[in-house]
């Protein structure tokens, strides 16, 4: 499976538990069972995450690091960390 493949996958489990939290809550169903969906969703966000940044660290970093171009890569990779 390639990486788009595997960015694709995580991306269609998302819509799914999305869809199921949007049923859920028409539905009016019990409250933590809606917490688990959305813990789900988190869950595979997280994991997309991953898979982007180690496509990231695989592809651009090492071209930005054959270039010389440490601070942009420092720079990049602090941001995102900071963010979360």
């Amino acid at each position: 499976m390639t990486s788009k493949d595997q960015k694709m996958h995580r991306i269609k489990i998302i819509k799914g538990h999305i869809e199921a939290i949007e049923r859920m809550i028409n539905k009016d169903e019990y409250c933590i069972d809606i917490v688990h969906q959305s813990l789900a969703v988190q869950k595979a966000l997280k994991k997309l995450d991953s898979i982007i940044m180690a496509d990231h660290i695989q592809s651009c970093v090492v071209e930005q690091a054959k270039n010389g171009d440490f601070q942009k890569i420092t720079d990049e990779l602090i941001a995102i960390y900071t963010y979360k």
